[in-house]
């Protein structure tokens, strides 16, 4: 019995030493890192990727880290692992595979335009840094992905991504290379569809967008397309949007448009100085049945008599070349003043016509041609007689006969009220080639808009011209009032040379209405008329004129209002339509 109780005890205790001695046995020691396969990157660049170290215990899961290390380094596509029992330990073995040595490059998906691509290889080849004779590093690929696409989007294409990078192989004259090859889809225009128009007919709208069905998206062109239709004056709003299109990379541009008034029946009285009391009839569509032609007829009585009639076809031709038609028949009660500070009025009786025909140069710049005839002549008040002597100095009755040349350049963001952007304008015409007064007319007129904070825009203008020749005193340039030189009386300053600067600062007040500080420097001078008449400032004398003035935007245009103190006090001014 005693035998068995010892046996027993023994078994027991040693049952018991079995997990004792499991946990005495020790994981064995790294005793060798080798690491094998690789022919361009250098050992040493790989071992250091490695944690594990040379005396360590050996554990699968710190060398499963080490491989996943090893191919976090981007240079190769395989690294497997080997555990070899050695004398003292363990040797590990790291076998690579390293990418292919790229010698080139290429870029597919691109569209053509011209014949070529947006980008050259050359280009893109630059932009994501690229180098022949190095391994591939998956690493490099996505910083390489986002240079391109970059490279797209401060271009204004935005839409372009990366897709796919493969490397290929081709056969070469000492055997094969490697070729990484980035296939870039840069978001090709699927169609154009045109929303929101009820009268507007849809081809007055695609006409005068530049992005094209089958183009590559770009965020520029589209805004440029969005200012032109919103300067049409036919849109309240005007804004693109993009779907996705039937294929991969396509995608559909959406034009909506919330149309305006743009047919106006109105009769109105407006106000100055010299007139007095204006009233007028106007009958006007600048988007007549949806063409996008403008029809315009005004009747006026008061200080201005007479009727207009307007024709304008910005399209008049496929190539989108303009024709502009007016006539008029037209009797103004004006004002003019002697250089001994007095002054006398008379009617200015003018008939005549013009026609203009414009044609776009470039993506702002347009040409412009313009025959102009007209019968001008200075004329008894038909309430009272204007002395003879009076009249003797604005010469009789005169035909102008000219042909003019324009080039204007235009980059205002909106052109009902720029807040950014300018306008410049260089003009010449020539008068009595076909007979008439003989003289010849030289113009500039450049401006500039600075938007300052979140609404408010400061508008500088500087305008200047010369005449030479014979011109009829109602040719001259007539400067003072409430389009020029405020502070001062309609016309009160004469001459065929002008110069005037002209600054606003435009700041909003409400629903529709804007508030003016405003600042006018200038004056028309010299000509034979201010030398032997006695009209207007023989030599250049600067007039300044300041005052502030409020513009409340109606369909038929901005009504301006504004109060102007000259070097005799102050002047009001209204008028309609837009200054500069």
């Amino acid at each position: 019995m005693r035998n068995l109780a010892a046996t027993v005890a023994v078994i027991y205790i040693m049952l018991a030493m079995v997990p004792i001695a499991a946990n005495a046995q020790e994981a064995p020691l790294i005793t060798n890192i080798v690491v094998k396969g690789n022919e361009q990157i250098a050992t040493d660049v790989i071992a250091a990727a490695i944690s594990s170290k040379v005396g360590e215990a050996y554990s699968s899961e710190q060398i499963e880290q080490d491989r996943n290390a090893i191919i976090d380094l981007g240079w190769f596509y395989d690294v497997r692992t080997m555990a070899e029992p050695e004398a003292g330990g363990t040797k590990v073995t790291f076998m690579v595979t390293e990418n292919q040595v790229i010698s080139d490059v290429c870029f597919k998906g691109r569209a053509l335009r011209g014949g070529k691509p947006i980008f050259s290889d050359e280009q893109l080849s630059e932009a994501i840094g690229f180098e022949p004779g190095h391994v591939r590093n998956n690493n490099d690929i996505d910083d390489q992905i986002q240079s391109i696409q970059r490279l797209y989007y401060d271009k204004g294409y935005i839409y372009a991504t990366v897709p796919d990078v493969v490397t290929e192989e081709r056969p070469a004259a000492d055997g094969a290379k490697f070729v990484l090859c980035f296939t870039i889809a840069e978001g090709l225009i699927e169609g154009i569809e045109i929303r929101g128009h009820r009268k507007t007919r849809p081809h007055v709208i695609r006409r005068e967008l530049e992005t094209k069905p089958g183009q590559v998206y770009n965020a520029h062109r589209v805004q440029r397309d969005v200012q032109r239709l919103f300067n049409l004056d036919f849109f309240e709003d005007v804004e693109a949007r993009t779907s996705v299109g039937s294929e991969t990379g396509m995608l559909i541009l959406e034009i909506a448009v919330r149309e305006r008034r743009t047919g106006v029946a109105s009769i109105g009285l407006g106000w100055s100085s010299v007139q007095k009391l204006v009233g007028f009839a106007d009958v006007a569509d600048a988007n007549f049945h949806g063409t996008g032609r403008r029809v315009s007829l005004r009747v006026s009585i008061g200080g201005r008599e007479g009727g207009e009639i307007g024709y304008y076809d910005p399209w008049f031709t496929a190539n989108h070349t303009g024709l502009n038609v007016g006539l008029y028949n037209k009797r103004t009660l004006r004002q003019a003043f002697l250089s001994d500070g007095s002054s006398f009025l008379y009617d200015e009786k003018r008939v005549g016509g013009s026609i203009t025909v414009s044609r776009p140069l470039s993506g702002f710049t347009t040409g412009l041609l313009t025959l102009r005839t007209d019968s001008v002549q200075s004329v008894d008040i038909e309430e009272e007689d204007v002395p003879p002597e009076d009249l003797e100095r604005l010469g009789q009755k005169a035909t102008v006969r000219s042909i003019g040349f324009a080039l204007v350049n235009d980059t205002r963001d909106f052109i009902r009220a720029p807040t950014r952007g300018g306008y410049n304008r260089v003009s010449v015409e020539v008068a009595g080639l076909l007979g008439g007064s003989d003289f010849n007319k030289l113009g500039g007129d450049v401006r500039r808009y600075f938007k300052v904070g979140d609404k408010q825009v400061l508008a500088l203008r500087l305008i200047g011209g010369w005449i030479d020749g014979d011109a009829p005193f109602l040719e001259q340039f007539l400067l003072g009032g409430a389009n020029n030189l405020r502070g001062y009386e309609e016309d009160q300053f004469p001459g065929n040379k002008m110069l005037l600067l002209n600054g606003e600062f435009r700041f909003p007040l409400g629903n529709k209405l804007t508030g003016v500080a405003f600042v006018d420097v200038g004056s028309a001078w010299g000509g034979a008329y201010a030398e032997g008449a006695g009209l207007g400032d023989a030599s250049l004398n600067l007039h300044i004129g300041y005052g502030a003035g409020v513009r409340v935007d109606t369909p038929i245009g901005p009504i301006r209002l504004d109060l102007g103190i000259g070097e005799d006090g102050a002047q009001t001014h209204f008028s309609i339509g837009h200054m500069f």
